[in-house]
């Protein structure tokens, strides 16, 4: 089985409940595992709470750190036992389904030739206006997005790649619950310069991953994360412009088109604020500011 040629990284921060529930979702799976190794900067009472209950596991490696997720992971990275065939990483706060890993294991199996494979994560959400939005041929004739799931678009958007009928070559990873050879991390690390909120850093890793090699989404191997958070506040705003530019740059996407995608999202939060959703106006003012600084770093 893959497990037992894995490390298992997960970075985590003041959920030890949540991070038992992980846990407890893949226990019967855990012994089969090479290693286990938590990054987690949370506070003293957290940490304690979860020694106590990774305590059983022999295969546990338990590391205290500073928040910061792309620096956990890479942490991990470094702690992990390279020998390894395959690095795997999970959020703390997602529940795999039931026969999920299996389903992986055979996935892997059957498909040697890719540098790293994904989860399928079910999600229940309400498509909000800019979803509908995106969806419209016109944006998508013009490069703006695209119906397809797991694509980077010519803006340097990235279309969704959850809630899979079928198997999926994509062209990005979400680190929420992923694996990648081990041979992949010879000479490349996660992004630390990504701010506070490490925002696109599976993005910025796996596109890199992407351009050497393929990355596929086994539909069958299910998982689930209840903990959606919608940031609006002025910081998340001047950082999602930020990242995602320095992301087109990097990358030689369409700067014009980049800019085009990024005013109608800064707009859609002032029409929000307009409609009585006033959470969404420091959003506003941090995309206004993250679109100034990049305009004036030229």
């Amino acid at each position: 089985m893959f497990l037992e040629y894995t490390s298992l990284i997960i970075p985590t921060k003041d959920r030890p409940k949540s991070l038992k529930n992980l846990i407890e979702s893949i226990e019967g799976l855990i012994s089969k595992l090479n290693e286990i190794i938590i990054i987690d900067s949370s506070n003293k009472e957290n940490l304690e709470f979860t020694k106590k209950f990774v305590s059983k596991f022999k295969n546990v490696k338990l590391i205290k750190s500073a928040p910061s997720i792309s620096e956990q992971r890479n942490i991990g990275i470094e702690n992990c036992n390279m020998e390894n065939k395959f690095l795997m990483f999970c959020d703390d706060d997602i529940i795999f389904e039931k026969d999920s890993i299996n389903i992986m294991n055979d996935f892997i199996h059957s498909n040697e030739n890719y540098l790293g494979y994904g989860f399928n994560l079910i999600e229940d959400y309400k498509e909000s206006f800019f979803d509908n939005l995106k969806k419209h041929k016109f944006l998508e004739k013009i490069g703006l997005y695209n119906s397809k799931p797991g694509v980077v678009c010519e803006n340097g958007w990235h279309t969704k790649n959850c809630n899979l009928v079928k198997n999926l070559e994509t062209n990005w990873l979400s680190t929420q619950a992923c694996i990648y050879r081990s041979s992949v991390f010879k000479d490349s690390k996660f992004d630390t310069t990504l701010g506070k909120y490490s925002y696109l850093e599976d993005l910025f890793f796996s596109y890199n991953v992407f351009k050497i090699g393929k990355l596929y989404i086994c539909s069958e191997a299910k998982y689930n994360h209840k903990n959606s958070i919608n940031r609006t506040n002025f910081s998340f705003g001047v950082q999602e412009v930020i990242n995602r530019h320095k992301f087109v740059k990097m990358n030689n996407f369409n700067i014009k088109k980049f800019y085009l995608t990024m005013i109608i999202k800064t707009i859609l939060s002032l029409i929000n604020v307009f409609i009585g959703r006033i959470y969404y106006f420091p959003k506003f003012l941090g995309n206004f500011l993250g679109i100034f600084l990049c305009i004036s770093k030229k």
